[in-house]
């Protein structure tokens, strides 16, 4: 929550005759931000103790199947699911999107 002196500064400067007819930041600058987006395949809980065992070879079993889509986050808030793909050609692997929130409905 946004507190009342922050907030009584943001319109203060929102109304200052050196902003008006713009925004305080363009749609433009904010479109170009870089964000990490995370593919999450699964998840597993282990204790100390058992993670302090691990050895290389060992597996670690997840909460999902293989073949289940994957969730892709963006600062930790779900914004879609998709499918791992593999590109023969570059060697490398992918998502393809199947499902995508719409903006804001987080």
């Amino acid at each position: 929550m946004i507190n009342k002196k922050l907030q009584d500064e943001l319109v203060e400067l929102d109304e200052s005759p050196a902003f008006e007819g713009r925004s305080v930041m363009s749609e433009r600058a904010v479109q170009g931000i870089p964000l990490a987006i995370e593919a999450v395949i699964g998840r597993a809980k282990l204790t100390v103790s058992q993670i302090s065992k691990l050895h290389q070879d060992d597996t670690i079993h997840l909460d999902r199947n293989f073949g289940e889509p994957v969730e892709l986050k963006v600062n930790g808030m779900v914004i879609g699911r998709g499918e791992i793909v593999f590109d023969e050609a570059t060697n490398a692997i992918g998502i393809k999107i199947i499902e995508i929130s719409p903006i804001g409905a987080q």
